[in-house]
């Protein structure tokens, strides 16, 4: 009985020692105290650094306009004579070619079927829009016969502000997002020339080129670049304000952290230009904690 009494609390003494040794080892590895080199404020990983390096970009603020699509090309073709309807030989949604039949026409005075049918042709490529003539109908010279619209693309017009109208780059490529989400891309063709006076808001032409994914009719949302200014640019929550002033947390040759008074421009969204005390390859905090303190030592920046 002593004899295992003995060998119990040897036993137990080896467990002891197991436990106390593993709770002192584990600590460096699974976030417990730092070991020997580790330095507060190192950098992190290549994934998520703290450290930005400087450079030049371009921002600039959106307007938004909206229009309809609408044919590039609309031709309404009229009789070429007086007469009766003899033939009708197309209908609505048909696709047509220049010089396609539409109709033909017989002379009021043409009892004996002396003379051919006067025929009116497709003047384009295109799609029936309209046939607004029946067989047998009496039309005069010049009346609406049939309407083709043009296939070759899409224009919307829109209106603009005078405020905005001279800040938009005519020429330019331009996005639009239809009302059931399709994207589409054009160009912004013109601007008028004079504003509505009595509204002093100015047209805008935009092109889009023929798609099967929208429609003829469809609304469409355009985002129009205003007030483009290229320099550089930090997000707004890095500078920090003290005394009514503004400043950015820099990362020195040394790798030591320097408070540095700087200038602000104008904010885009999120971004904010430093018109002063910044150049471009210097290295900044893009990441506070509240914690920087002059001179502290960070780790070296991932770019």
């Amino acid at each position: 009985m002593k004899t295992a009494g003995i060998v119990i609390m040897i036993i137990s003494v080896l467990l002891t020692a197991v436990s106390v040794s593993a709770q002192h080892g584990g600590a460096g590895r699974a976030g417990g105290t730092p070991g020997p080199g580790t330095r507060s404020g190192q950098a992190e990983g290549a994934d998520g650094s703290p450290i930005a390096v400087a450079q030049v970009s371009q921002q600039s603020h959106t307007i938004t306009v909206g229009g309809r699509l609408e044919p590039q090309t609309r031709i309404v073709h009229k009789t070429s004579s007086s007469g009766y309807i003899q033939s009708v030989r197309v209908r609505e949604g048909q696709l047509v070619q220049p010089g396609e039949e539409l109709l033909s026409i017989k002379r009021k005075d043409d009892v004996m079927d002396l003379y051919k049918p006067v025929p009116v042709t497709a003047r384009i490529a295109g799609r029936v829009s309209e046939v607004l003539v029946r067989v047998e109908a009496e039309v005069n010279t010049g009346e609406p016969a049939v309407v083709v619209l043009g296939t070759e693309g899409y224009v919307l017009e829109a209106n603009v502000s005078d405020k905005d109208a001279f800040r938009i780059d005519i020429g330019r490529p331009v996005s639009g997002l239809t009302a059931g989400g399709t994207t589409i891309s054009g160009a912004l063709l013109s601007r008028s020339q004079e504003p509505d006076y009595s509204t002093g808001l100015f047209e805008l032409t935009f092109q889009f080129p023929d798609s099967q994914r929208v429609s003829i009719g469809e609304f469409v949302l355009i985002d129009l670049p205003v007030d483009r200014v290229s320099g550089l640019f930090v997000p707004r929550d890095v500078v920090v304000r003290r005394y009514g002033k503004f400043f950015l947390w820099i990362v020195n040759e040394s790798q030591a952290l320097e408070s540095r008074e700087v200038s602000l421009g104008p904010v885009f969204g999120d971004l904010v230009l430093i018109s002063n005390g910044l150049q471009p390859g210097e290295r900044y905090m893009r990441r506070l904690t509240g914690r920087e303190r002059e001179g502290a030592t960070v780790g070296t920046p991932q770019q």
